[in-house]
């Protein structure tokens, strides 16, 4: 019993050793050589350089962009300009047009006014006369004050 404890000890350790002997153990890679690295680094600037490329061409279309959003935002504000000129044109030429109307009708009334009061005064001069030898007309007259 103590032998096969002493061969599976045995075992067991030797088997120890060997996954630490692995664990530890240094692998060496493959080593690149210095034109093999010249030569990827000249690939990375090449595609650097595309990329740079790609990047300066998406900027200018967006400056193209933006200046084309520029143009039309400046169009939109000349269009809304003269719109906002013409309705003042128009509320400037309804407002006119109002006052004019009105000076002309107030015109308009105060001759009819006048032509009314100049016939009604000519009526109340011919009443007068005849009030001179109608005494009824006079009584009738003199009550309303126009004697």
């Amino acid at each position: 019993m103590v032998k096969k404890s002493i061969i599976g000890l045995a075992v067991i350790m030797f088997l120890f050793s060997v996954g630490l002997s692995q664990a530890f153990s240094y692998q060496k890679t493959m080593g690149l050589t210095d034109k093999e690295i010249v030569e990827r680094l000249t690939k990375l600037e090449e595609g650097q350089k595309a990329l740079r490329k790609e990047m300066n061409k998406r900027f200018e279309d967006m400056n193209k962009r933006f200046d084309s959003l520029d143009k039309r935002i400046g169009d939109l504000t000349r269009i809304i300009n003269t719109m906002m000129m013409v309705f003042g044109g128009l509320v400037v030429a309804m407002m006119g047009l109002v006052f004019w109307d009105r000076k002309t009708l107030i015109e308009k009334a105060k001759d009819s006014a006048v032509k009314k009061i100049e016939t009604d005064s000519r009526l109340i001069n011919a009443l007068r006369e005849l009030a001179k030898t109608d005494k009824k007309l006079a009584e009738v007259m003199k009550s309303f004050g126009l004697l």
